[in-house]
């Protein structure tokens, strides 16, 4: 076997390579404490990772093919303290596979691990995603979060499944054709809801007619760095964003009904210094109702790049 010899390999990274599976030999690697494979074709997790009992990092994110890892191959990592799968494994619900009726890894195998600090979940039905609402130890560890193809929800209780959203870095909710709209806190004082979000995607959400179910403030989502909105036909506009204090990134795409990015009533003036106090880039595509980027009276103070593409009814900046 490849790994056969290398007993003191501690760190194995083989990110988005074309690697279709993982050689059995790497039961060899006693001494490995980080493994990454995310961005590969795996498809299933060999039972013979379980054997790396010094394994502290474990990256899986963006492996999409992967549809079966063994409870064995996880569970007796107990030293794992990073379990990414992030829009990745989404097995949560099965009890087996195949004709051994090898077990699946479950939400509860992951309370068993004492040191998991960080967790990327992906979540791909509307029973998976109440499943994991019933495991309250895990909420406090999910910084990634994937939803797809949660048909029938109508709107995500955002507070109740991350801890108010405390630890969550990175949001991604997609086809979920139900949604119209996020549920925020009303329970938390305004600054202490999302507070470590960095990164949002929200993608093919038909009936999404706004992104929040509340206003906001803007001491929340303070930390958030890239907004990614694209095929959500209903949204008219993106007016809680102007005072992000970090936000850096926004790409709007194929959003049917979007008018203005920011409402005329609801901008703030062009004096006001905390106006997309850091925004680099503004990409706007295929946005066939788009009229105006911003009310003439605000501006951009530090767009480095802006696109606007293919939206025939802005006729002046």
């Amino acid at each position: 076997g490849f790994f056969m010899h290398m007993p003191t390999l501690r760190v194995l990274d083989l990110s988005f390579t074309s690697i279709t599976e993982i050689p059995l030999s790497i039961k060899y690697l006693v001494e490995l404490c980080h493994l990454s494979m995310s961005g590969t074709k795996i498809s299933i997790l060999p039972q013979e990772l379980g054997n790396l009992r010094k394994l502290k990092h474990l990256d899986l994110q963006r492996t999409q093919f992967l549809q079966t890892i063994p409870r064995d191959a996880i569970c007796w990592l107990s030293k794992l303290e990073v379990l990414n799968l992030y829009y990745s494994y989404a097995g949560w619900e099965l009890q087996s596979f195949g004709e051994d009726e090898v077990e699946e890894l479950g939400f509860d195998d992951l309370e068993y691990l004492e040191n998991l600090t960080t967790l990327g979940i992906t979540v791909l039905s509307l029973e998976t995603l109440k499943t994991l609402y019933e495991f309250g130890a895990l909420h406090k560890h999910i910084q990634h979060l994937h939803i797809e193809e949660c048909n029938g929800l109508l709107n995500f209780n955002l507070p109740s499944l991350t801890n108010h959203g405390r630890n969550l870095r990175r949001l991604s909710i997609k086809n979920c054709h139900d949604l119209e709209y996020l549920v925020t806190p009303i329970d938390v004082v305004e600054n202490d809801w999302l507070p470590r979000l960095e990164v949002l995607t929200l993608h093919s959400l038909h009936k999404l007619s706004r992104v929040w179910g509340n206003p906001i403030s803007q001491e929340c989502l303070r930390n958030i760095r890239c907004i990614n909105i694209s095929h959500c036909n209903k949204l008219k506009n993106i007016s809680w964003v102007p005072k992000l204090p970090k936000l850096e990134a926004i790409d709007l795409f194929d959003c049917r009904e979007l008018e203005e990015l920011i409402s005329e009533h609801e901008s703030p003036s062009v004096e006001d210094p905390t106006l997309f106090p850091s925004l680099k880039t503004l990409t706007t595509r295929d946005l066939p109702e788009l009229k105006s980027i911003l009310p003439s009276r605000c501006s951009f103070q530090k767009v480095e790049t802006l696109v606007i593409r293919n939206c025939p009814k802005v006729k002046k900046l």
